[in-house]
């Protein structure tokens, strides 16, 4: 007997059940979506966007299933084989005489089986409920409508061979009933030669093993029927790969037509066993050429008659000795014929070694086993694994752009770690700065200095407290030496669009920006520099860059009251004057190297560029600075940074940023600039997360 021991385990799954949490998109939706929008998204639609035929393979193993369920005593036997194989003459052996004239034999082309046929036992057309069932089962499996076969055998035949020559009559099964089936109890699905000329117009080998697929999916077992001498051939490999494939669990057979007489029958194994082991048949028959004379000794004597189990016909065929007999062979030469051998071997009785009940739970359970596996080890891996990666990359990117913005933002060591925040020198800052150096310098400090026409022209914008300035040469040398140092990297750093795309591209490097990956690469580099200035651009619009005032006027009144009255640094110019050119030569870097060239220094860096180091050596007000500068850069950063993941279609962190500073960890507030992914939906990297809750509901219904 034929049989697998079924999984009880999925013996209740309802694929009604199954299918409304696959289509949930709300409270036991599969993914999360956190960028660019937050929405949930159900396991069947993040699917067809992930991999749509595997979506079609989950949706078509449900109907497998379910429908199956509906069809518990009345299973198919699909009979497959490649061209002239004897797939119809074997078919033939089970059908009434009137049966056997309907169907189409012969070795010619326009005698092959072009069309699906069905032959069914005329008791179930009785059957209203079962025989509309079935009907609606061939029509969802097949994927079109159907037809029946005409009574008139010649009629018949031009429907078996699709002498319209019409390729879309392949997807139309053609539907048939036999009385003799009523004692045999099975029906057995007739398929078209699995292999056929394209020239024919009948549809090419592709359209139908693809059709053959589909078809399948109505059998609850599959007999595929090949000629003695294909036991090498691809096409037979691969006709039984499609049948291990689409009916994992349940029993294969192969029959082998057309043993020529010199082969013998543990030689027919022999030569069949390894496609046997590899593609998992149960039984291998045989059935020798019964047109040559000395194969008569292989035409198997049987012990017993018809209540052996034999099914007999009632009426006897003028051609009844032109179909063919096929046995089961087994490995013992001497229990195959020319021995005597037992009715049950006999091909003819499978029906009845075939426990109806336990051939349909092991099919059941196969399309049970099958739907798990497409569910959870493919589509359930899928999105975890879409989703993992998804957090990874995002969480990759976020960091790279980070690093890509510490180039300006931090100020390292030899050993690459962070020792002190830098400052972006906008106009806001520069203005702050200035403001509180002049409004607590003391008197000695802004005796007659102001600055030079062209360094007027700069500040004038920035606050009107210049204008009395004196110009001196040392003013106009110091915003140039600085200038100079920072382009150099002497102190601080100057970034523009140019250098932070190069950084962005060291550190984040390719497939992490959605922004710019899968852009013509000779374009790829231009557009890396447009997307930075845009960040830049947004970042001096919407960014905070502003320090605390009533700490920074604390801090520099410090500075200044531990400064001694006759500190001069050079003869003629006081500290204030040097600190304004400093400054100045801040503001001068966009009039001479671009609008989006900015300064990025802390203010002790920014001195002592200018000369000012003495004055920073006054520890209680250096430190204050710091503290003010520093606090002011943490927001700078994380504006920067955020700015940087929306510009490049990454979503934020959803965590607080962490970074190592002098050695101790610190944490970026969160920024306050409103969150605006690009314009293009399509130029962002999907942030999801797979829910938890979704897999703890499937793992209710569809038992893992």
């Amino acid at each position: 007997m034929l049989t697998r021991r079924p999984d009880s385990s999925l013996a209740d799954v309802d694929w009604s059940v199954v299918l409304s949490l696959l289509e949930d998109d709300d409270r036991r939706a599969a993914l999360l979506r956190k960028y660019p929008v937050e929405s949930r998204r159900s396991f069947l639609s993040a699917l067809r966007d992930l991999d749509p035929p595997l979506a079609v393979d989950v949706l078509a193993a449900g109907r497998k299933f379910d429908t199956a369920s509906k069809l518990v005593d009345w299973p198919t036997v699909a009979v497959a084989g490649m061209l002239n194989s004897g797939k119809t003459s074997l078919v033939a052996t089970f059908l009434s005489p009137q049966g056997v004239r309907r169907t189409l034999r012969g070795a010619a082309n326009d005698q092959g089986t072009h069309r699906f046929v069905l032959w069914l036992p005329s008791l179930w057309k009785k059957q209203d409920e079962l025989w509309s069932l079935l009907m609606d089962r061939i029509r969802d499996s097949i994927g079109g409508d159907l037809e029946f076969l005409a009574d008139d055998p010649a009629a018949a035949h031009q429907q078996y061979s699709n002498r319209e020559g019409d390729a879309q009559k392949l997807a139309v099964p053609l539907v048939a009933t036999d009385p003799a089936l009523d004692q045999v109890g099975v029906g057995l699905l007739d398929c078209p030669d699995i292999v056929s000329d394209e020239a024919f117009c009948l549809g090419s080998p592709e359209v139908r093993r693809s059709c053959l697929a589909r078809a399948a999916t109505l059998c609850s077992a599959f007999l595929v029927v090949a000629s003695a001498e294909s036991s090498r051939d691809s096409s037979l490999g691969e006709l039984l790969r499609i049948a291990s494939d689409l009916m994992p669990g349940v029993p294969r057979m192969l029959a082998v037509n057309k043993v020529r007489p010199r082969q013998t029958p543990d030689q027919v194994l022999d030569a069949f066993s390894p496609m046997a082991a590899t593609y998992g048949i149960d039984t291998v028959y045989a059935a020798y050429d019964f047109e040559i004379p000395a194969s008569s000794p292989f035409m198997p004597r049987i012990n017993g008659d018809a209540r052996s189990g034999v099914a007999v016909k009632s009426d006897v065929l003028e051609d009844e000795a032109d179909l063919p007999t096929f046995f089961s062979v087994v490995e013992d030469p001497e229990n195959n014929p020319p021995a005597t051998i037992s009715a049950d071997r006999l091909l003819a009785a499978l029906p009845q070694r075939l426990d109806r009940g336990e051939l349909f739970r092991n099919f059941h359970d196969a399309l049970a086993k099958h739907l798990r596996e497409v569910v959870w080890q493919r589509g359930v891996k899928l999105l975890r694994d879409h989703a993992e990666t998804s957090v990874r990359t995002t969480r990759e990117s976020q960091q790279g752009l980070l690093d890509a913005a510490l180039e300006f933002f931090a100020r390292k060591g030899f050993d690459g770690k962070v020792e002190e925040l830098r400052l972006l020198q906008n106009e806001r800052v520069v203005r702050q700065l200035a403001d509180s150096f002049i409004a607590t310098a003391p008197w000695y400090a802004r005796w007659g200095v102001r600055v030079n026409a062209r360094l007027r022209g700069v500040v004038d914008g920035v606050t009107g407290i210049w204008r009395n300035l004196t110009p001196t040469a040392m003013a106009k040398r110091t915003a140039k030496d600085i200038e100079e140092k920072l382009v150099a990297k002497e102190y601080g750093d100057m970034m523009n669009p140019e250098r932070l795309a190069r950084a962005i591209d060291r550190y984040v490097g390719p497939g992490r920006l959605p922004a710019i990956d899968g852009q013509d690469m000779n374009r790829s580099g231009d557009l890396l520099a447009e997307v930075a200035e845009a960040a830049i651009l947004r970042f001096e619009r919407d960014g905070v860059s502003a320090l605390d005032p009533r700490r920074l006027d604390a801090a520099t009144r410090d500075m200044w009251a531990q400064v001694p009255t006759h500190k001069k640094l050079v003869a003629g110019l006081t500290p204030l004057a040097t600190a304004l050119a400093a400054f100045g030569g801040v503001l001068m870097i966009p009039i001479d190297f671009g609008a989006q060239a900015f300064a990025c220094a802390s203010i002790s860096e920014l001195f002592a560029a200018a000369g000012l180091s003495a004055i920073m050596a006054f520890k209680a007000g250096n430190q204050s600075l710091r503290d003010v500068s520093h606090q002011a850069a943490r927001v700078q950063l994380s504006d920067f940074h955020a700015v940087l993941c929306d510009s490049f279609g990454i979503c934020r962190p959803q965590e607080a940023v962490e970074i190592e500073i002098a050695g101790r960890n610190e944490t970026l507030p969160p920024s306050e600039i409103t969150i605006r992914p690009p314009n293009d939906v399509a130029a962002t990297h999907a942030l999801d997360w797979f829910r938890k809750e979704f897999d703890d509901e499937l793992r209710k219904v569809l038992p893992r």
